[in-house]
C-alpha cells in the first residue's frame, strides 16, 4: 500500500462503518421490515464505538453503548420490547438534546 493509501485507524472505522451502511441499506431491500430499525441502532452502537475509540464519546455515548449493546438484540424474540426499547432510546436522545 502506497503512503497515498494508507489511513488512520480513525479513518478506517469511519470507512467500516460506511460500508457497514451500504451494504445494511442495500439488504434493508428485501429483508422483513423490522431489521430496519435494528441495522440502524447497529450502526448507532458501531458509531458510538467509534467515537470513543477516538476519546470523544464521552459519559452519555458510553452509556447508550451499553444500553444498545445490552437491548438490540430483543428484535429477534421481543417485537413489543424491542420497540419499546427503541422508544426508550429516542427519549433518552431528545433528553439530552434539550438539555445541550
Amino acid at each position: 500500500m502506497s503512503s497515498t493509501d494508507s489511513m488512520s485507524r480513525e479513518a478506517q472505522s469511519f470507512l467500516d462503518l460506511l460500508c457497514y451502511m451500504a451494504t445494511s441499506a442495500r439488504g434493508c431491500v428485501d429483508e422483513p421490515t423490522i431489521y430496519g430499525p435494528f441495522r440502524l441502532v447497529d450502526a448507532m452502537q458501531k458509531l458510538i464505538a467509534v467515537l470513543d475509540d477516538c476519546g470523544i464519546a464521552g459519559d452519555f455515548l458510553q452509556q447508550q453503548l451499553t444500553y444498545i449493546a445490552d437491548s438490540k438484540l430483543l428484535m429477534v424474540e421481543d417485537e413489543k420490547g424491542f420497540v419499546d426499547f427503541l422508544d426508550e432510546l429516542v427519549l433518552r436522545f431528545a433528553t439530552k438534546l434539550k438539555r445541550a
